[in-house]
């Protein structure tokens, strides 16, 4: 995935962009091809719905998708029951079309590439939209609270986390993010970035038994739903971006470890193995990764992780 810069009116506009060879540009060479790229840029569509919106012949869509698709410009990004079949939805892969005509790049060096990668952009939609936080970022609070009566330790190990995304804010209203034992029961209904576990984080405990892995209280572990295993190891942690329990409107992200070690190989996973976190995320960018941490350099740091789920 490639990257188109737009200048206009003093500002700059980032694109996800695809890169075509340009002997497939003829794939638009037809009023039609156009009306059927239009469709699917709206929403997610298949072949059948689109023939109806235009008013054309199914497989004529057929004809055209194949086009895209082959070139590199649509792609399936789900699949639904209709009438006892299987429809194949498309969307596009990139906002941009671009063909490259010489090499005459300028090489770009930075730390912060990851940044902007398209895969991890799209992973924090909806949190982060157009350079501004739209997320309650919420940890725990470090005095003793709650009904386990415990206090987080995890406050120093979200920093790598802040560093990351913060190249990606362009509106900063400070504070961004709220104590536990802050929060309201509304507040809770809103987009969530939750750090921690059900002990030291109540907002995570008031949520925990919907997740897809959850922390077991009695056995001091983390449970996979999907798996039923329990892991116990004191540096499993776990990255998980769902929709809001508390509502389905609104998505949760929660960084969390059975110890603050778990934690922070939750944290490593994001910000040092984005491409391996997010390997298979849904087209939404929902995604459940249960990861170990481990020393690797033996200078009793962690600063790797397994991934175990």
């Amino acid at each position: 995935m490639a990257r188109t810069i737009e200048e206009s009116n003093g500002k700059a506009v980032a694109y996800d962009s695809v890169f075509v060879e340009p002997s497939k540009l003829n794939v638009f060479n037809s009023d039609l091809s156009f009306k059927v790229i239009r469709e699917i840029a709206k929403q997610p569509v298949c072949a059948m719905d689109i023939a109806r919106n235009i008013r054309q012949h199914e497989q004529k869509i057929y004809y055209h998708l194949r086009k895209f698709e082959r070139a590199g410009i649509i792609r399936i990004v789900r699949t639904e029951k209709r009438h006892s079949m299987t429809a194949k939805m498309y969307g596009l892969v990139a906002p941009v079309v671009a063909a490259k005509l010489h090499e005459d790049g300028i090489e770009i060096k930075s730390d912060f590439a990851a940044h902007y990668d398209p895969e991890v952009r799209r992973f924090l939609h909806p949190f982060i939209e157009n350079g501004r936080l739209d997320a309650k970022i919420i940890i725990g609070d470090s005095y003793s609270h709650g009904k386990y009566d415990a206090h987080s330790t995890e406050g120093p190990h979200i920093f790598d986390f802040a560093v990351m995304v913060g190249g990606l804010l362009s509106e900063l209203s400070f504070p961004h993010y709220k104590l536990d034992t802050e929060i309201s029961k509304n507040e809770l209904k809103e987009n969530l970035i939750l750090f921690g576990n059900n002990k030291t984080n109540a907002a995570i405990e008031e949520i925990n038994h919907h997740l897809p892995a959850y922390f077991d209280p009695a056995r001091d572990c983390i449970i996979s739903k999907a798996t039923k295993k329990a892991y116990e190891d004191p540096r499993t942690g776990f990255v998980i971006k769902c929709d809001n329990p508390l509502n389905k409107e609104k998505k949760i992200l929660i960084f969390g470890g059975v110890r603050t070690r778990g934690l922070q190989a939750a944290i490593i996973a994001f910000t040092k193995h984005s491409d391996k976190l997010l390997k298979n995320a849904d087209h939404e960018g929902n995604v459940c990764r249960i990861v170990e941490g481990f020393d690797e350099d033996s200078d009793k740091i962690i600063d790797t992780v397994r991934f175990l789920e």
